[in-house]
């Protein structure tokens, strides 16, 4: 038996002409059976074309979902490499999450103790050992707002996963 794959068109697809070949008169047994057209599929064959189909779907959903996690995954590594070998730019990201959060009336400023001799800020400043380089925690008034560098990559990653 052929073990090669053969896509469910090019099964379907009928087979090209042959030569014409003297072919005897069917026994009257045989003229009552259907003929079997090539191409068409009979539902005994429904069955297989059917589970076919669900494979074909099952595969292809788990490519996608593989594609997906190899982008994040590979994003990850690169953008970790990307940091070790250059920083984040702390003093960008504080300028721009004290503007973003500039209503609730920021009040100081958390950072990990990588970021502490590199950030600029009217704002006191304390450092949390619970953050990695590149984050940062606004405190306002009423509470506070955390960025994140694994909350920033999700987004980025949602954003280039909408096509946004």
């Amino acid at each position: 038996m052929d073990e090669r794959f053969v896509s469910l068109a090019s099964f379907l697809r009928a087979a090209p002409a042959e030569p014409a070949v003297a072919v005897p008169p069917p026994a009257p047994a045989q003229a009552a059976a259907p003929a079997v057209v090539r191409g068409v599929i009979d539902f005994a064959h429904a069955d297989v074309v059917h589970e076919l189909a669900l494979m074909r779907l099952a595969a292809y959903e788990a490519f996608e979902g593989a594609a997906r996690r190899m982008v994040r995954t590979l994003a990850r590594d690169v953008l970790g490499r990307d940091l070790i070998m250059a920083p984040a730019d702390i003093d960008a990201l504080t300028a721009e999450a004290l503007a973003a959060f500039a209503s609730a009336e920021p009040v100081s400023l958390a950072i990990s103790p990588a970021d502490a001799e590199r950030v600029r800020t009217p704002l006191p400043v304390r450092v949390d050992l619970t953050l990695e380089a590149g984050d940062l925690v606004v405190d306002v008034r009423d509470g506070s707002f955390e960025s994140r560098f694994a909350f920033r990559l999700e987004a980025a990653l949602e954003r280039a996963e909408r096509g946004v």
